[in-house]
Parts: structure tokens; C-alpha cells; sequence
């Protein structure tokens, strides 16, 4: 079974790959997708087969367990189409962790085709031609350059798309200032560590005067959101896709 949401004939409906985790723990990112997605009057299928794409047991060492994720993921998404994702750490799994999955010619094949199937949502609402938004959000918005991101080359998408928005003044950190300290299992194994890290880097992110801060990536949201929190941190912190909806919504 699969859910749908209707758009123009003459543009290819896409494939939702929600990660897990942002399934569990930010729905609402998932129906700022499908909200961006009604705006842009492009359709939606959301394969409900999918689970997790086997990011965890990928780096905690399960080889087996994350084989059997990565099969079953591969069932659930195979066939034609694009398939976005919100999630540029469950998209490098995809990229980079699969192949070395593979066990087989046939495998490494699938995994091929698949990684050029999936796309960043930056990358999907960046490639349309001519661009088909209005947003606006005036004020100085801090970008989180999440490893994943860095990994797959994400910045330069990230950094164009933020330069359509009308009157946002982008503001980043040094490369000193790399990760955000959440590192998926580092965070449960070296968990003072995480955190100290992540208070030194929203100290710094204050510093640049950033009025909201916008990630790419769920799980550094989570992360840093908490912190905030427990510092009463007078900072708020959006996804990409809840920021780009609400840039919509302002621009009329």
C-alpha cells in the first residue's frame, strides 16, 4: 500500500523516502514536504513498506542487520522515478554505506541505479526551471552545514536555494566549527563530549546575531534544539522544508 497526492499531469510524480527517525520524532517535516510538494503541483507516492534504510546498524558495526535493511529498502523503492528525501544523513547511507553492502554483481547494480534515483529535497527544488517560488524572510538566518550535507557536496544547492529567499541575510560558521557534536551514535557513545560540543557551537552560532537557525539534517536539529532547551537558548531552529513552506506562505 501507498499513499498519494495528485499534481500536474505533465511532471513525474515523486517517491518519499521519510527517514524513521523524522517519521518518530518531526512528522512535520515530512508534511512540509507534502505541503511544498501541493505548492509546487507536483505529485507524491509514499511506498508505506518503507522503514529504516539501516543507517544505525550501519555504523555500529551490524553489517547483517544492515544488509537486511538495505534489501528490504531496495525492494520497497525499486521501479522508475525520482525519490525524495528529507535527510541528507539516510541519503549518504544510501550513496556511500550501500555498496559496501552489496554482495554481489546484481546487488551493486541495484545500489547504482538507486543512488541516482534519490535526490535531496535542496537538490530537487533547486533543479526546477524555471524556479517556482516566491518566498521571503526577512531577517539573518544561520545555515547548519550538517556533515551529511558536506559530504554529499549539499552546500553550494543549500546556499543557492537560501539566495532565492527575499531579504534573508545568510550567516555560517568557520570550518572550525564542522560538526554540531550529535554524530548519530556518537552522541549515545560519547554523550558529555556531544554535548559540550553542541553548546560551544550555538554559543557561536548567537554570536553571528542569526534570529533563526536552518538545518538540513533532523537528527542535528534534534540535537541542538535540546540543548537549547536545557540552556533556555532564546533560538529558534527549523528544517528545511517547515522554513521554505513558511517563506512561501510569507511571500503571498
Amino acid at each position: 500500500m501507498q499513499e498519494m497526492g495528485a499534481g500536474r499531469s505533465d511532471r513525474t510524480p515523486v517517491r518519499l523516502f521519510i527517514p524513521c527517525y523524522v517519521d518518530q520524532l518531526a512528522p512535520e517535516v515530512g508534511q512540509a514536504v507534502i505541503d511544498l510538494l501541493a505548492r509546487l503541483d507536483i505529485g507524491w507516492q509514499y511506498p508505506a513498506a518503507q522503514t529504516c534504510c539501516g543507517q544505525f546498524a550501519y555504523n555500529a558495526g551490524d553489517w547483517t542487520g544492515a544488509r537486511r535493511l538495505m534489501r528490504h529498502f531496495m525492494q520497497v523503492f525499486c521501479g522508475e522515478g525520482q525519490i525524495l528525501c528529507p535527510g541528507p544523513s539516510c541519503l549518504r547511507t544510501v550513496r556511500r554505506a550501500y555498496p559496501y553492502l552489496a554482495e554481489s554483481a546484481g546487488e551493486a547494480a541495484g545500489v547504482s541505479r538507486l543512488s541516482c534515483q534519490l535526490v535531496d529535497l535542496s537538490e530537487y527544488i533547486y533543479s526546477i526551471f524555471p524556479f517556482p517560488l516566491s518566498l521571503r524572510w526577512p531577517g539573518r538566518v544561520f545555515l547548519h552545514q550538517s556533515c551529511g550535507a558536506r559530504e554529499l557536496e549539499l552546500l553550494p544547492t543549500l546556499k543557492g536555494l537560501l539566495a532565492k529567499v527575499s531579504g534573508l541575510e545568510l550567516c555560517t560558521l568557520p570550518a572550525a566549527f564542522a560538526c554540531c557534536g550529535f554524530g548519530g551514535l556518537f552522541a549515545l557513545k560519547q554523550p558529555e563530549l556531544s554535548l559540550a560540543i553542541g553548546w560551544r557551537y550555538l554559543q557561536a552560532v548567537l554570536a553571528t546575531g542569526a534570529q533563526v537557525l536552518i538545518s538540513p539534517d533532523v537528527g542535528c536539529l534534534l540535537h541542538l534544539r535540546s540543548i537549547a532547551a536545557a540552556h533556555a537558548l532564546p533560538l529558534p531552529m527549523l528544517h528545511l522544508a517547515p522554513f521554505l513552506l513558511q517563506a512561501a506562505r510569507q511571500a503571498g
